[in-house]
């Protein structure tokens, strides 16, 4: 089925927001995916600012939600601390502010219960190895995740 065509600058605008409104019935993005998305399909300045605020006016495009989203899925499912869960968050353009909120909205105890989670995933993997090179290993681990290290100290205590 051939997309319809659009006459005029109204125009360009409205094939820019179908564009976006596909790519984002995949999944949620950021302002700043769409806007990228739509640049890479050849949209000037004009019609992606005009689609970009109709997406913000329906509730399609909200870093906010996408970021408060993304955490919650983060926390659930593939386990990060606060530090790392900021950069990705970085990366797909959220606003330093939207990010900061977000992240310190992170429930200490939370946090703390997935590192002990993965802590414990870890200290099974490396049952082999002596008491204090495990606890490095598991150190390592948790810190590549984002963790901070007073927090894998405390989660590293406990559980050796």
């Amino acid at each position: 089925m051939k997309p319809i065509s659009y006459p005029g600058e109204e125009g360009k605008a409205e094939q820019a927001y179908q564009k976006a409104l596909r790519y984002l019935s995949f999944r949620p993005r950021t302002q700043k995916e769409v806007e990228e998305y739509l640049r890479r399909k050849g949209f000037e300045r004009e019609a992606i600012e005009k689609a970009i605020e109709k997406l913000k006016g329906y509730g399609f495009v909200d870093d906010r939600a996408f970021a408060l989203s993304w955490v919650s899925s983060r926390l659930r499912n593939s386990p990060k601390g606060r530090a790392a869960m900021a950069w990705e968050l970085r990366q797909r353009g959220v606003d330093a502010e939207i990010i900061d909120e977000v992240v310190e909205s992170i429930p200490g105890e939370q946090e703390e219960a997935v590192a002990n989670r993965l802590a414990q995933k870890y200290y099974e993997k490396y049952r082999g190895v002596d008491e204090r090179e495990r606890a490095h290993k598991i150190a390592q681990a948790l810190a590549r995740r984002g963790f901070d290290w007073e927090l894998i100290n405390r989660v590293i205590r406990k559980l050796i």
